[in-house]
């Protein structure tokens, strides 16, 4: 039986997504002699312009460039996976969506500039095409990239994990942070990341995107009887899934009546 053929491939990011998958350092040579890794520029020089059975894909889509390297992807593969928090909900680069345009303009390259006049508003990869499944995180659990090659292996359908950090929070018996006064996103975010900011004593920014059956009323209901205010619940829910949250606030009464 052939091994699928396999390719790992950026848009605009840090790229430390990919970083994540070699960072499966004690697996990662059992995992790739399992695979046929066709391109994949951290490892390899080659270039592969071919047909995949599953393509990685990681960073955000801020210009026609990358609309267009993303559309030939999908166009090559049988299977796209949005690898990270960029490519599954925008990230930071989407924050432009929701800044003064002006206050962001020190912070582009001049020597970019020229390449930058096509810049739309960043979008995640499923805003522009088909999405076969997703590996959230910024950046994502490198076990869940291994169980993902796994199942696929295996001919088994991968399922993201459902249930919101708070749960992998209790089982590690951490403190909660919204008890201690912090804007923790916590109840709000899909878990699968073994609660590695808020077992650390960061609060969650909710890098892997919301939970289906997410209680918005009752969290900001909760926040504000700790003195929140809307700015600042905005303000937090925007840095990573703004764009996500957004869209699935649309009808609720808090985003009507702020």
């Amino acid at each position: 039986m052939p091994k699928p053929k396999v390719g790992f491939y950026d848009l605009t990011g840090c790229q430390g997504c990919l970083l994540s998958v070699i960072f499966n350092e004690n697996e990662i040579l059992d995992m790739l002699s399992k695979i046929d890794v066709k391109e994949f520029r951290f490892i390899m020089d080659e270039k592969y312009s071919g047909k995949l059975d599953v393509c990685f894909v990681e960073g955000t889509v801020v210009n026609k460039e990358d609309e267009k390297v993303l559309g030939k992807l999908r166009e090559r593969s049988k299977i796209l996976v949005a690898l990270g928090a960029c490519a599954c909900h925008g990230n930071i680069p989407a924050l432009r969506n929701f800044a003064d345009e002006k206050k962001l303009d020190y912070l582009k390259y001049e020597k970019k500039h020229e390449q930058m006049q096509d810049m739309e508003k960043p979008m995640p990869i499923a805003k522009f095409v088909n999405v076969d499944y997703s590996i959230p995180g910024c950046p994502p659990d490198r076990d869940e990239i291994k169980k993902f090659i796994k199942e696929i292996l295996l001919g088994k359908e991968f399922r993201n994990y459902s249930d919101p950090v708070c749960r992998e929070c209790r089982l590690f018996e951490n403190g909660c942070l919204i008890d201690d006064g912090q804007i923790c996103l916590g109840p709000l975010t899909k878990g699968g990341c073994h609660a590695v900011c808020t077992t650390n004593g960061f609060k969650c920014y909710g890098c892997r995107g919301v939970t289906d059956d997410a209680n918005f009323e009752g969290y900001f209901r909760l926040l504000e009887e700790k003195g929140k205010t809307d700015v600042q619940i905005k303000k937090h829910m925007e840095t990573f899934a703004g764009i996500e949250i957004n869209e699935k606030l649309k009808d609720t009464e808090w985003q009507q009546l702020h």
